[in-house]
Order: C-alpha cells, then sequence, then structure tokens
C-alpha cells in the first residue's frame, strides 16, 4: 500500500469508507450493517494491511461511534489519519449560529470518536445549497477550528465541477473529496483533477464504483432507469475487463488510482474478506494509455443523473 505524508502522518493511497458501519448503504449491499464483531473485524483488517486513513462523517448514522468504540477497546500506537465532516443546515443563519453549530458539531465528533484532534475536516453541504451558498461565516470558523486545534486541514466534500472552481477561489480548503469513476468523468476531463493537483490538495474520491452500479448484474435488472441508462455502459465495462483478464474491480480501481492528483481512493466494504480483496485490488496493473483513452471516450455519455435518481431513493 502507498502512502503519502500529510501533516506529518502517512496518509494511504487507500482509504476505508466507515458510511457500511453506521447505516445500510449501498445498491448492491444485500448483507446490511455490519455488527459490532463484523465492524471490529474489517477496522482490525484494514489497520494491519496497510490502510492508515479512515473516512466517516457526522451524517453516517453511527459511524462514528463504531470507530471511536473500536479505538477504545483496540487502543492503537499511531492512530489513523481520520476524516470526518460536518454539515451547515442553513448558510444563511447569522455568523454566531453557524459558528456555534459548526463547533458543537466538532466537538461532538471528536467525543464520538475520542480523539482530541481531526486530520481532516470537510463541509457536508446542506440539501438544496452549493458550495457557494457558503459565505465567509464558515470558512473563518474553518479557520478558527484550525488555529484553536481541533482540526490540521479543512476542505469540503463536492459533487459539481462548479463547486471545485469555488472552493479553488480560497486558499483555506486544502482538501477535498469528489465523487468519481468510470462512467462519471467530468471532473478528469474538465481539467478539474490537473488544477486540484497544481494547488497541491489532498483529493479523496468517493463512489469508485459508483455505490455499487458496477457489480448489479445487468440479466437481472429490472428498474427501468438502470436498464435504460446503466445496463449498457456496464455490459461496456464487462467488454473492458473481458479484453485486459482484470475483475470489474481491479479495471475500475485501476482507472481511478492513476488519475494524476487523485490521492487516495475512499472504498467502503461490508465485510473482512472486502477489505482485503480491495486492497488486493489496488495493486492492479496500470491500463496503457490508449486503454484510458478509449474507456474515457466510450463512457463520456453516461446520464449520471438518471442514475442518481435510483440511487437517491431510501433503502428498504
Amino acid at each position: 500500500m502507498k502512502h503519502i505524508t500529510v501533516n506529518g502522518k502517512p496518509l494511504s493511497q487507500m482509504s476505508l469508507g466507515t458510511v457500511q458501519l453506521g447505516m445500510n448503504y449501498g445498491i448492491a449491499n444485500d448483507q446490511g450493517q455490519p455488527d459490532t464483531a463484523q465492524s471490529t473485524a474489517m477496522l482490525n483488517c484494514a489497520l494491519k494491511n496497510g490502510i492508515t486513513s479512515l473516512d466517516t462523517a457526522r451524517g453516517y448514522g453511527t459511524s462514528e461511534d463504531v470507530l471511536g468504540n473500536f479505538f477504545k477497546e483496540n487502543p492503537q500506537e499511531n492512530m489513523p489519519f481520520i476524516t470526518s465532516k460536518l454539515r451547515v443546515e442553513n448558510p444563511y443563519a447569522s455568523a454566531k449560529e453557524i459558528e456555534a453549530e459548526m463547533y458543537t458539531s466538532v466537538e461532538t465528533s471528536l467525543k464520538k470518536l475520542g480523539i482530541n484532534k481531526l486530520d481532516c475536516l470537510l463541509l457536508h453541504r446542506g440539501p438544496g445549497y452549493t458550495l457557494a451558498d457558503y459565505g465567509d461565516a464558515v470558512r473563518n470558523t474553518f479557520a478558527r477550528l484550525i488555529k484553536d486545534g481541533y482540526t490540521d486541514m479543512v476542505g469540503a466534500s463536492v459533487y459539481d465541477p462548479e463547486e471545485v472552481d469555488e472552493m479553488l477561489l480560497h486558499d483555506i480548503y486544502t482538501a477535498t473529496q469528489v465523487p468519481m469513476s468510470l462512467f462519471d468523468q467530468k471532473l478528469i476531463t474538465g481539467g478539474y483533477t490537473d488544477r486540484l493537483k497544481e494547488k497541491n490538495i489532498v483529493v479523496f474520491v468517493r463512489s469508485v464504483f459508483l455505490q455499487g452500479v458496477f457489480f448489479l448484474d445487468p440479466d437481472k435488472m429490472t428498474d427501468p432507469l438502470l436498464v435504460e441508462y446503466a445496463k449498457p455502459y456496464i455490459l461496456k465495462l464487462r467488454e473492458f475487463c473481458d479484453r485486459t483478464g482484470m475483475s470489474v474491480a481491479e479495471f475500475a480501481i485501476s482507472f481511478m488510482r492513476d488519475v494524476p492528483g487523485v490521492t487516495s481512493l475512499v472504498l467502503g466494504a461490508d465485510t473482512e474478506e472486502q477489505v482485503l480483496q480491495n486492497i488486493a485490488y489496488m495493486n492492479a496493473p496500470t491500463l496503457s494509455a490508449d486503454m484510458r483513452r478509449e474507456v474515457t471516450e466510450a463512457f463520456s455519455n453516461v446520464d449520471i443523473p438518471k442514475i442518481m435518481e435510483v440511487l437517491c431513493r431510501p433503502k428498504q
């Protein structure tokens, strides 16, 4: 597992996403939320096999509680690089209200996690808002949180290219988490990953498997949106995998791992075996430049919003 050093701590090229530890997550997850024993096994497995970066959030159900209980029962000589996220519900509230909300959220996270400082703190924007709606009050509070020792670095979890544009305007943001996958390459083709790299911003990539869509069986799809907007591309992805002799996971990870400017892939898991599989996938072969160009062209017209309509439905 490759690592870089960020603020004196090793940050692994793969981060363990822990949303699954706190809630039932992922369209291809048919096992539900792991219990305490399963969560402990997954975390121990990750930390013993080179993963030094954990991703969580206040909005991930009981994820922070699970991590805090794990650290309490399994003290670490060297704590991993921990990223969490907070949400400001109303970016148009008064500066005083926003500051109080952000400090309360961070203090709650630290208490749940059982630590004194976060390595990275990201803004989770509220529903209906974009990053541009969050003004000086949020950024000034982030600066105070760093000064007061609550976190070493701050950033934003973004969704759209326009939000990357906004983030790049403000030097306070030195980290980001972005959705990218074989089917969703707009940040790459639009030059955004290059711009993030130029500013030395730490880039975490989530949704590498498009929340599990890549692993759905195209022959068993019944949802009309998935049949129309996902199935043709899943079949195309399988063709690429057949040509290279790689699994879907290996192919997807290899492509995204080698994008210039990408720091760490946030990969979740439902079992200890999946953690080990993901670690192994990080060693997938490098795709040729010609293959990368062909892949980019093949998936240039995927209608991500239509697929997201399915993914955003409440899990039954």
